[in-house]
């Protein structure tokens, strides 16, 4: 537990944002995490969901993007900018993923697929 501490002690200290970006994802997503604090890291990921997700994309972390996904944080927007972000990146896992969420929750509106 002092482990989850100093952890939740440095994010609220520190006064660099990809610092507390990297605590607070390392924090949310650790099962040891005290509820209280997961609950202030969710408030401050929310805040910055775009970095986070390209932080994860960047970082590879399928799984806690997915995650971040499946509470609905992903809107519309975020998603194609998650989708530059892949393509920039290089990251055509994250790319084909990403590209599929889009499909099934969003379609793609502004394309036209007549023959």
């Amino acid at each position: 537990m002092e482990n989850e501490s100093v952890l939740h002690q440095k994010f609220c200290t520190s006064r660099q944002e990809r610092v507390r970006l990297e605590l607070a994802l390392r924090g949310f997503f650790q099962e040891e995490t005290e509820e209280t604090h997961r609950l202030e890291y969710a408030q401050y990921l929310k805040r910055r969901i775009r970095p986070a997700a390209e932080a994860l994309i960047a970082s590879e972390d399928w799984e806690h993007l997915q995650s971040l996904e499946a509470l609905g944080w992903l809107d519309a927007a975020v998603v194609e900018d998650c989708l530059k972000t892949a393509v920039r990146l290089k990251k055509t896992q994250a790319f084909l993923w990403l590209l599929d969420v889009k499909a099934k929750k969003y379609g793609f509106p502004d394309k036209s697929f007549d023959l």
